[in-house]
């Protein structure tokens, strides 16, 4: 997508589209259709009485392709929230959440309680489409419903959705096995290899955007899992940040930038002489901690007694031990050595925690703000008579706030090596 679109308009080039029945056709739905109704079973593979065979290959009518089409609703839509991304561990690595969506909207032809298609479970969309670029800020399925009435009748629906990585921490699948002594002759998976094995059982693939990262795994044979704590493991072994791309369902997994300060990198806040300049609307800065520990202990989970410490004395003399423990699961001491280095760090004079920027600007353009991805560096450039706050920082959450009128990107921030 380019950077910046001219002349955009939330209420045309703004889509947020459910995947439902096709109003104007007339096909059985199991769950949807009502017994006695007009609705009918036919088609092209599709469940038909007394001819289809019980425990056949043909399906009632409503699979991804037919029955079912997108709709936009937008024009309902009065309130829109997403976020991608994650959080930060103890500031020292990076933890995904669900993509998330909430949508306030005022429709009766869609209300849950007289129209059954409209329910939990329901694929939902959210698209940036003028006509010519097409880009999808959100992809995921409706999670709950929540409808008030007022004494007239009217509605108000509020509607929640998340994205596949929900879904990814509670399935269960198959088997992984990094234990292969051809795929894995050395008798430990990559962080990558992980992710990507994963994903596969999970029916994608990574992303090209996804790159290999630090990190060993020992290697395991597990079948029936549960892939959450797999997932964890490989990005805090690898440093890496991850999330599903909401247009492919793909996983991106790439490792976390090194911050130089010499990048072109876009800049948000007060000096509109900056290049890359988005303009700001607050900064949001804050201390804890968490980001000022100065004594770092890194133990083998296989083996306790194998470790790495890693402290700054001269910090201990002048505001006591702060002290983090962590258990990581990879091959020895050499790797418990290269993570501890790459997360220790001091970083009490970065505070900056979140920025916000509106993505509209004041003659109507999409700023780059409205495709922002988690992973991406940032500069914060905040300068008055008592201020001096000019610092490079990795995105590690996007949030879009939309109404009819205007669209605010919350970036979450969190400070390089």
């Amino acid at each position: 997508m380019t950077d910046v679109i001219e002349g955009f308009d939330i209420a045309t080039d703004l889509k947020v589209e459910f995947y439902l029945p096709d109003a104007e056709g007339n096909l059985f739905i199991l769950g949807v259709s009502l017994l006695n109704s007009d609705d009918v079973l036919a088609g092209a593979n599709q469940f038909i009485v007394g001819v289809s065979e019980l425990g056949g290959t043909d399906l009632l009518a409503g699979g991804s392709e037919i029955g079912f089409i997108w709709t936009p609703l937008e024009c309902n839509v009065s309130k829109l929230i997403t976020n991608i991304g994650g959080d930060v561990q103890n500031s020292l690595y990076f933890q995904p959440r669900p993509g998330q969506a909430s949508i306030t909207m005022q429709d009766l032809i869609h209300d849950p309680t007289s129209n059954p298609s409209f329910r939990a479970g329901v694929p939902v969309r959210v698209r940036i489409d003028n006509g010519v670029v097409d880009y999808t800020l959100f992809s995921g399925y409706m999670d709950q419903i929540n409808v008030a009435y007022d004494k007239d009748g009217n509605n108000l629906l509020t509607v929640t959705a998340f994205d596949d990585y929900k879904r990814l921490v509670s399935s269960r699948l198959a088997i992984l096995d990094t234990l292969d002594p051809i795929e894995f002759p050395d008798g430990y998976a990559t962080p990558y290899q992980v992710i990507e094995l994963i994903a596969e059982q999970f029916g994608t693939v990574l992303d090209d955007r996804s790159e290999q990262t630090i990190g060993k795994i020992p290697g395991v044979t597990v079948e029936n899992f549960i892939p959450n704590a797999y997932v964890y493991e490989a990005i805090k072994n690898g440093l890496a940040i991850f999330w599903v791309d909401p247009a492919s369902g793909k996983f991106v997994f790439i490792p976390r930038p090194t911050i130089t300060g010499d990048g072109d990198v876009y800049s948000i806040g007060n000096n509109h002489e900056a290049p890359n300049h988005l303009c700001m609307s607050d900064i949001k800065v804050s201390g804890d901690l968490s980001s000022v520990y100065n004594s770092l202990y890194v133990s083998l989970d296989s083996n306790p007694a194998t470790n790495v410490l890693v402290k700054s004395p001269d910090s201990i003399e002048l505001y006591g031990e702060i002290a983090f423990d962590e258990t990581l699961n990879t091959t020895g001491i050499d790797e418990l050595e290269l993570w501890a280095s790459s997360v220790y760090s001091q970083t009490s004079t970065k505070l900056v925690n979140s920025v916000q920027t509106p993505a509209l600007d004041r003659v109507g353009n999409l700023t780059h703000a409205a495709i922002i991805e988690p992973g991406e560096v940032i500069n914060v450039t905040y300068l008055t008579d008592e201020l001096n706050i000019n610092d490079d920082y990795t995105v590690s959450k996007v949030s879009h706030n939309i109404d009819v009128n205007n669209w605010f990107t919350t970036l979450e921030l969190w400070k390089g090596y």
